[in-house]
């Protein structure tokens, strides 16, 4: 009797995607501890990254950029609109993702203009794409999720930021950062019905 090997199935993209964007949206919502240590608790913390990370920084963009393919590979909404904004959603994203680069030191600081170019492409396409993702579910697990998400972020970045560091911003930039991890594991936990096949 002969015994085959068979080889191992490889990790479809969804899991690959899924979990980089789980990795690098951690990463974004640790690196505000010491800062919510001091505000919620009154406790000074060091740094959980620093500008001096470079691994770390490094690691956590390259997770989410490869967490937007992903996305924008897998999923393909049918209508125009969805399209769209789900587009804007993901471009802003990966813009955003190599402006936060500009967050190690020694980098150029007009990278960071990039910063607010994929927040301002990439939050309002979250917050358009989930008002059609209820209409026309194209992520169906947690339909509400990329709305909410956005709303939080809008609220947190366009409405409470500025140079002082307040209760009310941390609060929604954590809500934010835990929605696009809920967003990473509904991309790997499910094969979406949509593939895109461009």
């Amino acid at each position: 009797m002969e015994t085959t090997l068979q080889s191992p199935k490889a990790i479809p993209l969804h899991r690959i995607g899924g979990a980089a964007f789980m990795l690098g949206n951690l990463l974004f919502l640790v690196n505000k501890f010491n800062e919510m240590s001091r505000v919620f608790f009154g406790k000074f913390m060091l740094d959980v990254i620093s500008g001096e990370d470079y691994f770390l920084i490094l690691l956590g963009q390259i997770a989410l950029i490869i967490g937007y393919i992903t996305f924008l590979r897998v999923y393909a909404p049918s209508g125009k609109f969805a399209r769209i904004t789900f587009r804007i959603f993901g471009w802003g994203g990966i813009v955003l993702a190599i402006g936060h680069s500009s967050f190690m030191n020694g980098t150029p600081e007009e990278l960071f203009i990039l910063v607010g170019i994929g927040m301002l492409l990439m939050v309002p396409g979250m917050i358009l794409f989930g008002i059609s993702n209820l209409r026309t579910p194209v992520i169906a697990r947690w339909k509400w999720l990329p709305l909410a998400t956005g709303v939080m972020g809008f609220i947190g970045f366009f409405m409470f930021s500025g140079e002082n560091i307040t209760a009310t911003f941390l609060t929604f930039r954590t809500l934010f950062a835990l929605g696009l991890i809920g967003m990473g594991l509904v991309l790997w936990l499910e094969k979406p019905s949509q593939p895109n096949e461009e």
